[in-house]
């Protein structure tokens, strides 16, 4: 097993905890140095891909509180630690528990950055969006820009899964839609998506936030070679939004995407760089 990308600071040693929030409790792994220059609240991604970059995420955290930042990994309701169950995850649940979780963490001074990684970028977007005064920057690494196209992407992996099952009952895609718009809940790669999620998840597009979320964003996306040109939709996107984004790509696996542990140091190296040095 590899070892973390950069050891925890002298000091400052990761706090588990909870966090009440409307009577729900919201569990948080924090790194908070002694005279920290502002916040960083990771907003995870969706199912499977949350549990695959927690490494990832910790490592990140880890490297960012060496830099002196205050860093908060959460999971939100019905994920993870968190209370709740799976079926009972929520979008508007979601958005609320940041925006939430933001005011609960308080002023540790110097600005606040909201991170959110794949789906937890929309939410990030949002959350920003609706609390901009709690916001001073945004940071997303592998956005999703479109959650109709994400979503279609995940429920093919239910009828990919019908290959190893001989004799299973043929599935399509608009098929399952229909069922989720019906509120039934499906079993997707051992998670449960119940319908209300999928449709919200649906409607989601992170152009839709442009004009609304005034902070500066800072990007971090997977290249097939450092300092390739992002994607298509991804340049397209950042060419047409009307705040600042410094956008970086980087070498490195799709951890969101392989099922062994696997490492993406120059992700972390890449926010490290676009969030600032640390004060002298």
């Amino acid at each position: 097993m590899s070892q973390p990308a950069v050891s925890t600071p002298q000091g400052v040693a990761p706090e588990p905890g909870f966090v009440e929030l409307g009577g729900r409790r919201i569990y948080t792994l924090q790194w908070r140095p002694a005279a920290p220059r502002g916040t960083v609240l990771y907003v995870p991604p969706f199912a499977e891909e949350m549990n695959r970059c927690r490494t990832l995420a910790a490592d990140a955290a880890r490297a960012l509180a060496a830099d002196g930042w205050r860093c908060v990994l959460a999971d939100l309701h019905a994920t993870g630690e968190s209370d709740g169950d799976t079926a009972e995850a929520n979008w508007d649940t979601w958005v609320s528990d940041t925006a939430q979780l933001l005011a609960a963490l308080g002023d540790s001074g110097g600005e606040t950055v909201l991170w959110g990684m794949r789906t937890g970028a929309l939410i990030a977007a949002e959350v920003a969006a609706q609390v901009p005064d709690q916001v001073q920057r945004l940071l997303l690494w592998q956005p999703v820009l479109d959650g109709s196209l994400f979503l279609n992407q995940y429920l093919r992996l239910r009828i990919a899964s019908q290959v190893v099952h001989a004799g299973g009952a043929k599935e399509s895609t608009e098929g399952l839609r229909q069922r989720l718009a019906a509120g039934e809940v499906l079993e997707i790669g051992g998670y449960p998506l119940p319908g209300p999620l999928a449709q919200a998840l649906d409607r989601r597009k992170l152009a839709n936030l442009a004009g609304r979320v005034p902070q500066p964003v800072a990007w971090v996306e997977i290249a097939p070679q450092a300092g390739a040109p992002a994607s298509p939709a991804s340049r397209k996107f950042v060419d047409q939004w009307p705040t600042p984004i410094r956008l970086e790509t980087v070498a490195g696996q799709m951890v969101w995407q392989v099922h062994e542990r696997a490492d993406a140091p120059e992700m972390i190296q890449a926010t490290r760089r676009l969030l600032g040095p640390a004060a002298a």
